[in-house]
């Protein structure tokens, strides 16, 4: 079978689309947050460590929706 040059630039022009189709699923990627503040809570402790928190818990909550 030959493939033509339209063949192959329409393949990798589909490629993104096919890779985000419902069912098909990324690799696992763990994202992590290093600072040198001091932790708490999410209502006490250093203002950085808390803007850590919040962004951690916002993009868990897009995760899983």
């Amino acid at each position: 079978m030959l493939i033509t040059r339209r063949a192959a630039v329409g393949a990798a022009l589909a490629a993104p689309a096919l890779l985000r189709a419902p069912g098909v699923h990324a690799a696992s990627r763990t994202l992590k947050i290093s600072h040198q503040f001091p932790g708490g809570t999410a209502e006490q402790g250093d203002f950085r460590d808390r803007l850590a928190r919040r962004f951690a818990a916002e993009v868990q909550m897009r995760i899983d929706y």
